[in-house]
């Protein structure tokens, strides 16, 4: 039997299990949609994956268990919402070594005259033509060398399976997947960074201020625009990102002579804990 602040932690965890049964229907069902958006959101999916198999262990509920290759796994994808708690200059050099990699993949695997002329390294997600997710972004939150992995769709989809089993253990089946806008258009276009691109600013700032973009629009043009239904990943997904961007914003004007600004008011650990546990 669980108590008062169980029964309620059960209730927002189902309501994670909702939100990935949901992202499961749209691909599936949604006919406006031409990008893998789900892997702007693989941080979110190891928070819900990691905090429900052990909060199932911790109340001593009979649910999936990790293997020790899946607990390593997801322990490391839920790190992905923290990019922003590395330094400014360990996060460029992370995002530098992703964009170096690409390049140097998609240079060795294209066509002399590409090589000449142009050939992509970035691709980008967009929703009603707002950037919210590039290649560069997904590849730092997966704790796996995307690629040089064989057939890494198919490594993914297997690592998932867990994933779903937990949704289900949380009933997501017996509810409706949340409603969201069928009208909204996702698609991707791919870029060459810098010959080719969509920066005023082709250098590694640009770059920089590029996917923090990214990474805030899929928070406030996909996830808050895309589904109609006022859930709570809505809020958990846009606050843990305005909390880290709190002090990385500082960085950034300390290291370049900017002068961005974000009122760090409401930033909270003790809150931040409360949605990211």
């Amino acid at each position: 039997m669980l108590n008062v602040v169980q029964k309620a932690a059960y209730e927002l965890i189902q309501s994670d299990a909702r939100f990935l049964y949901t992202l499961i229907d749209i691909q599936k069902n949604a006919k406006n949609i031409n990008s893998n958006y789900i892997m702007m959101s693989q941080p979110y999916i190891g928070i819900f994956t990691d905090g429900a198999e052990q909060w199932c262990r911790k109340v001593g509920l009979d649910a999936p268990r990790f293997t020790e290759i899946e607990r390593a796994y997801y322990t490391a994808l839920r790190r992905g919402h923290k990019l922003f708690e590395k330094s400014y200059n360990d996060y460029m050099s992370a995002l530098m070594e992703s964009l170096n990699a690409s390049d140097a993949y998609f240079y060795k695997i294209r066509s002399l005259r590409e090589k000449i002329w142009g050939y992509y390294n970035v691709g980008t997600d967009l929703c009603d033509n707002q950037f919210c997710g590039n290649t560069i972004l997904c590849m730092l939150y997966m704790p796996i060398d995307i690629l040089n992995i064989d057939n890494v769709g198919l490594w993914i989809k297997n690592m998932s399976v867990i994933s779903g089993k937990l949704a289900a253990f949380f009933c997501c089946l017996d509810y409706s997947p949340y409603k969201y806008n069928r009208n909204i258009k996702v698609k991707y276009k791919d870029y060459h960074f810098y010959r080719n691109c969509p920066l005023k600013e082709k250098n590694k700032l640009g770059f920089l201020l590029f996917s923090i973009l990214c990474s805030i629009n899929y928070t406030i043009e996909f996830i808050d625009k895309y589904f109609v239904d006022e859930i709570p990943q809505k809020f958990k997904f846009a606050y843990l990102k305005y909390y880290y961007l709190c002090d990385f914003v500082n960085q950034i004007n300390t290291v370049n002579g900017t002068n961005f600004y974000i009122n760090s008011i409401l930033k909270d650990r003790a809150f931040r804990n409360c949605l990211a546990h």
